[in-house]
């Protein structure tokens, strides 16, 4: 068996340090950025080799939720881990604040529907997203009984052509103040997803907002979106 090449035999081009150094992050590929964090290999095994074999576990279907998982991969210790996984957070968690348009989960869509919480009648409204998921438009679709057969389509999908919208996000109110979604909030949902996907948009949940609550269909009727 070939013996790996250890990192300091490869061409400085090739080395994550120097090539940081003579070019900037930007132009380390992820593999490279991850073995920048691991630091150094193993006997035999250098330190890019593991790093592909980090790459790999992060892009799998199984998500690396802790350090233990990460810690598996012979060359990864429970310090390199945690230097992983504290370096995805914080990326995740400055991406999030320089893009605090991007809508990403129900509660962001909550917090923007607070208005709802003491309407009287029910209101349904739609948040209309780009390709990156940043809220382009929050618009009032109608006020009164929710019922799909008095509801044009057109009201719904208009507004995303004009917009050039990619995705929507419906949002209507119980003045109950109990969230829980009726028979008639999930056939809504699942005929207006069914129609958005033959208008090419894709309607991304469907939210029941309550009185100091809501409820994602999404969530939990994912079914009746995935069309």
């Amino acid at each position: 068996m070939k013996k790996k090449q250890a990192i300091k035999e490869l061409a400085l081009r090739y080395r994550p340090r120097e090539k940081a150094k003579k070019h900037g992050l930007k132009a380390l590929n992820n593999i490279e950025l991850l073995a920048l964090i691991i630091g150094s290999g193993q006997k035999n095994c250098n330190v890019i080799e593991i790093a592909k074999k980090v790459e790999k576990q992060l892009r799998g279907g199984k998500e690396a939720k802790s350090n233990a998982d990460l810690s598996k991969i012979s060359g990864i210790g429970e310090i390199s881990a945690n230097k992983i996984l504290a370096s995805l957070e914080l990326g995740q968690r400055f991406a999030q604040k320089n893009n605090p348009k991007q809508i990403d989960n129900p509660a962001k869509i909550f917090e923007l529907s607070m208005d709802l919480i003491d309407k009287k009648q029910e209101y349904c409204l739609a948040f209309y997203l780009n390709g990156r998921q940043e809220l382009l438009s929050k618009k009032t679709l109608a006020i009164g009984g929710l019922n799909y057969n008095f509801m044009e389509p057109r009201d719904i999908f208009e507004p995303a052509f004009t917009l050039g919208a990619s995705s929507f996000i419906l949002v209507h109110n119980h003045p109950s103040g109990d969230c829980k979604p009726s028979n008639d909030d999930l056939l809504l949902t699942e005929k207006v997803a069914k129609l958005a996907d033959l208008m090419g948009i894709k309607l991304l949940d469907h939210l029941v907002v309550g009185k100091n609550n809501y409820f994602s269909i999404k969530e939990h009727f994912s079914e009746l979106l995935n069309v």
